[in-house]
């Protein structure tokens, strides 16, 4: 059997033994952990399994108790799938998770205390189901406890993203060749052309592909419209594919045809500062350093007045990634986790204000040992 990931189980079981003795240490009932399809990292971590949304929705949730059973719930057409997929072997409906919570307090002889991870994403009908079994009705909310855990990849997680990223570079690539011939392409067309080549390659898509062209880049985030992409034209090109679910987040912004003398310029800054940011970064340093490099750099290359507008909120210069695109830690100036080897962050610098737009570049990269170094290789072409 092979899993979504098609990591050994071994790793699976490990986190379940990390779990359990969570559990015991607190002296908890259980860990109950929900996703959904869209932000499927708490549950899959465990599960090994993505559910899809087909006609019906796509929950999944994952109990693992204090003698270390484990046991998934999902929508049931998914359960069926997942009988072939998941390593677990109790796999039931979500739909009868209020007859196992029940069965849960029966042996228990009491009510349950449990640890839950997902709240933000556990639907009222859900919790109005668990919260019967729950003593107090309440429970502890562990989000962190997977947070720190996911955050370190082991070097088969890492061997994934590095696929994904080769993924994304190819995608990146291919989109530029198109960009350079004379054919008359659209924005969701230029989209197609980059997603099509992900898919050959035996990528999904673990977040929306983000492709403005023209005026357009001025916003932060752009659904690919049916616009031609016209010469002269900046194009935002922002891809995250994934591979057996560890995803990549890579941005790139070119000009069709030829750019200015200025204009490239400041694509070339962007594109070193982030560069020269992952080569200055050390094991050991706070995540904060990553802003505090991008904005020296940004300084010394005078493009600091165009940065710091835009480097603002949680996820000020980028965020962690892994089976989500989008995990914890966030970047920003007031990021306080350390980098240690395993951590797997995704850099994002943008520079708007410009008459004809703006741009951003974004980069996984990964700390090792004893440095920092990019899993994208596509910021050393462009």
């Amino acid at each position: 059997m092979t899993g979504f990931s098609a990591l050994p189980i071994k790793v699976f079981q490990k986190r379940v033994e990390v779990l359990v003795d969570k559990i015991k240490v607190e002296g908890k009932d259980g860990f109950f952990i929900f996703s959904d399809e869209y932000r499927t990292g708490y549950a899959t971590y465990i599960s090994d399994f993505k559910p899809i949304n087909m006609i019906e929705e796509s929950p999944q949730g994952v109990y693992i108790d204090a003698k270390g059973k484990v046991t998934l719930f999902l929508g049931a057409i998914n359960a069926q799938a997942a009988k072939s997929v998941s390593w677990i072997e109790d796999i039931r409906s979500i739909e009868m998770i209020g007859e196992f919570f029940a069965d849960e307090v029966n042996k228990a002889g009491k009510k349950l205390n449990i640890g839950i991870s997902g709240e933000d994403l556990l639907p009222t009908k859900y919790y109005r189901i668990i919260e019967k079994a729950l003593a107090d009705n309440d429970y502890v909310n562990w989000d962190e406890i997977l947070h720190d855990m996911r955050m370190v990849k082991c070097d088969e997680e890492i061997e994934l993203l590095a696929k994904a990223c080769q993924i994304g570079d190819e995608s990146l690539r291919i989109a530029i060749k198109e960009l350079a011939t004379d054919n008359e392409i659209t924005e969701i067309g230029l989209c197609a052309v980059s997603e099509y080549t992900m898919k050959q390659m035996g990528g999904d898509l673990s977040c929306a592909t983000v492709l403005a062209s023209g005026e357009y880049t001025r916003n932060p985030t752009w659904r690919p419209t049916h616009k031609v992409i016209e010469q002269g034209e900046a194009i935002l090109i922002d891809v995250a594919p994934s591979y057996n679910g560890y995803a990549t987040d890579v941005a790139i912004t070119i000009f069709r045809g030829k750019a200015t003398d200025e204009q490239q310029k400041i694509i070339d800054t962007a594109r070193d500062v982030v560069i020269r940011t992952v080569d200055a970064l050390k094991p050991g340093e706070k995540g904060s350093r990553i802003y505090d490099v991008f904005l020296e750099e940004s300084i010394k290359l005078g493009v600091d007045h165009l940065f710091k507008p835009y480097a603002v909120g949680f996820r000020a210069v980028g965020h962690s990634i892994g089976l989500d695109c989008v995990e914890r830690p966030n970047l920003g100036p007031e990021s306080d986790f350390t980098l240690v080897k395993g951590m797997t962050l995704a850099l994002k610098y943008d520079l708007h204000g410009f008459d004809w737009g703006g741009l951003r570049i974004e980069s996984v990269m990964v700390v090792k040992e004893d440095k920092c170094e990019l899993l994208n290789r596509i910021l050393y072409e462009i």
